[in-house]
């Protein structure tokens, strides 16, 4: 992984070339909680393109573990809840899982830079250096880290 203290950057990539989407929690989060109509309804239409397969979308297990937290924690969900959000991500058709972190890549962006813990690690994913991949975030901090972000009303 390539991150802004190697003076490295991602090769960024025209939209037309794009051919996977990594999607972070506070996409699935936004959908979730519906606390702002403008984001939920951008979401949730990121969300029908991945099912009418117009878009090929990953995840991680690290974002559920994210989503998870946020939901009990911060939102206060039940346990039971936040399985059912989570539940209804995995049925989510279209989404597919990737786990394969390069952790020295990660230790080293995490040391180097102010971004969370979190978001160091998804940066680390290996997919982001093998295919075109751009993160669905509304988190700049993946900026810091070289990747290409966009917002869902971008897609």
């Amino acid at each position: 992984m390539f991150c802004v203290y190697e003076k490295k950057w991602r090769t960024l990539i025209a939209p037309a070339e794009i051919m996977q989407y990594f999607i972070d929690s506070n996409i699935f989060l936004r959908v979730l909680v519906k606390e702002n109509e403008k984001f939920f309804r951008d979401c949730f239409d990121l969300f029908k393109k991945v099912e009418e397969k117009k878009v090929k979308a990953i995840t991680s297990v690290l974002v559920l573990a994210e989503i998870d937290w946020v939901l009990e924690g911060f939102y206060q969900f039940s346990k039971e809840r936040a399985i059912e959000a989570l539940e209804s991500i995995l049925k989510l058709k279209g989404l597919k899982f990737v786990d394969s972190f390069n952790f020295s890549s990660f230790l080293h962006c995490y040391s180097k830079s102010r971004v969370k813990f979190v978001d160091a690690l998804i940066a680390s994913e290996r997919i982001f250096d093998k295919e075109k991949i751009v993160i669905i975030s509304y988190d700049k901090d993946f900026d810091k880290l070289g990747l290409k972000r966009l917002e869902p009303a971008q897609i």
